[in-house]
């Protein structure tokens, strides 16, 4: 009797951390990425990925409050920024308090294109089996519209020459989700120029390889949480790597380095987290020479 109370408490104790305290427990990871082309300074990016506001959520906020501190060239955000139109206008009060010196630039994710049900989480999770809707057009023009009036551009499968005060210039490219089926990739690249620097936005890792041949440097992608629950010495759960995406973590296998959130939020039904904090990457980029 004694072990199973002592069992029972032990779940109880796990459930609670997984459920309630390591979902919260937010952290920024530091990466230094060294490219194979010149760069004449180093670069800060600070990579946001997976908020998932449905609502004002007191330990994202205060999150927001520790990011707005940090100084970085740039921001990223690789999408899935709502999972209601309730949290529009918290996702887009918190993304004002950042405060980058060139700007922040996002790509959409599948969660910002369509509504999922917590039942078909699930479902998706254990089935392969996908129950969602379409997000309706008014919500969608909102959620684009509140994010360019906050100076957040969104590229759709396009994109931007950036230049620098040190005399860095590179091409951005971002990349339409490509959960839902809307990444075009030839269109996004039509106006690339050669010799530059390429750094491309996706939601989904799934995307890496068919930029593999596309001359792209780095790459910034989330969509996975990191598998959320990971095994010291397995890594995620081998369910969550087959129905998410066959890659979870960064890697560098396809000719390029591929930066992969953990993300910052998740839908309230299945945030648990153990041993995959919530995150956001600051990452340095250096050149060579």
């Amino acid at each position: 009797m004694d072990v199973f109370k002592f069992l029972l408490a032990g779940f109880a104790a796990l459930f609670i951390w997984v459920q309630w305290i390591e979902p919260h427990w937010f952290r920024i990871r530091w990466v230094t990425v060294r490219l194979k082309k010149p760069l004449p300074g180093p670069l800060t990016i600070l990579h946001l990925s997976d908020l998932h506001f449905a609502k004002d959520h007191f330990h994202l906020k205060r999150f927001f409050n520790r990011l707005a501190k940090l100084d970085p060239d740039l921001i990223f955000v690789t999408g899935d920024f709502i999972d209601s139109v309730e949290g529009i206008g918290p996702c887009v009060a918190n993304l004002r308090k950042l405060k980058p010196r060139q700007g922040i630039y996002a790509v959409f994710g599948n969660h910002d294109y369509r509504i999922y049900p917590s039942l078909g989480v699930w479902l998706h999770l254990f089935t392969g089996k996908d129950t969602f809707t379409q997000r309706p057009e008014s919500e969608l023009a909102q959620l684009k519209g509140e994010l360019v009036r906050s100076g957040v551009k969104v590229l759709f499968n396009q994109s931007l020459a950036l230049s620098f005060p040190n005399g860095s210039k590179l091409d951005l490219i971002g990349l339409d989700d490509p959960v839902s089926g809307r990444a075009q990739v030839d269109q996004a690249f039509s106006d690339v120029r050669n010799g530059r620097i390429r750094i491309a936005l996706t939601h989904s890792p799934m995307a890496f390889p068919s930029l593999s041949e596309r001359g792209v440097d780095l790459a910034f992608a989330g969509h996975t949480h990191g598998g959320q629950i990971r095994i010291p010495g397995l890594g995620p759960l081998a369910v969550l790597r087959s129905r998410v995406s066959p890659i979870i973590d960064s890697t560098a296998e396809y000719g390029f380095h591929g930066i992969v959130s953990r993300g910052m939020g998740a839908q309230p039904i299945v945030r648990m987290r153990l041993f995959c904090r919530p995150e956001a990457i600051l990452i340095r980029v250096e050149g060579v020479g």
